[in-house]
């Protein structure tokens, strides 16, 4: 297994202005985020390119060099910027969009805490009613239902962020907890 890069310190390179190449394949992905549906504003859009950016080269490179080899075969210059740019907004893109199979295999694979969490909250909700079918049954069956809610309802990670942090009035816990029971809720008043 290849060692992943820190993303604070690629964060760090990239804000310190410590890499030339660095900053301004950053500023083309805020460019591209400010031109879609994920705009944030100027200062948000940077920062949400900053990080995206530090993810991306640590999880697809072991180490800085391996990411300017890939931005060489591009091309080195501009367009490979704007290529690596390009590649780099797409994986967020991906990353963040909420469609069925990418909720089940973030649950699954624990990818995502939150939603992970949600999910053993109704498979717990599932347990404590008639329709128990017992601990794999529950999770699996909760899972099924926290994607097909999700991948219906909300169209990127930020979207459910905000209904949470909504339904749980600033508490964390309390939003996962009045979540799953909305989940939990609209399938078995679904199924009646």
């Amino acid at each position: 297994m290849k060692s992943k890069l820190n993303v604070e310190i690629i964060i760090n390179k990239i804000r310190n202005l410590e890499d030339v190449i660095l900053k301004p394949i950053t500023d083309i992905v805020a460019l591209k985020i400010s031109k879609g549906s994920y705009d944030g504003g100027p200062e948000n859009n940077i920062t949400k390119a900053e990080e995206i950016t530090a993810e991306y080269i640590s999880e697809n490179h072991s180490t800085l060099d391996d990411f300017y080899e890939e931005l060489t075969m591009l091309d080195g210059g501009i367009k490979g910027m704007e290529a690596i740019a390009g590649t780099i907004y797409q994986y967020y893109t991906a990353r963040d969009h909420l469609d069925f199979e990418t909720v089940k295999n973030n649950i699954s694979g624990k990818k995502d805490i939150t939603l992970k969490t949600i999910t053993d909250l109704v498979a717990y909700k599932i347990a404590e009613s008639a329709d128990d079918q017992g601990v794999d049954l529950n999770f699996i069956s909760a899972q099924t239902f926290v994607a097909e809610y999700i991948s219906r309802n909300f169209k990127n990670t930020e979207e459910l962020e905000t209904k949470i942090s909504k339904l749980g009035k600033g508490k964390d816990m309390q939003g996962l907890s009045a979540f799953a029971d909305v989940v939990y809720n609209h399938f078995v008043n679904k199924s009646k």
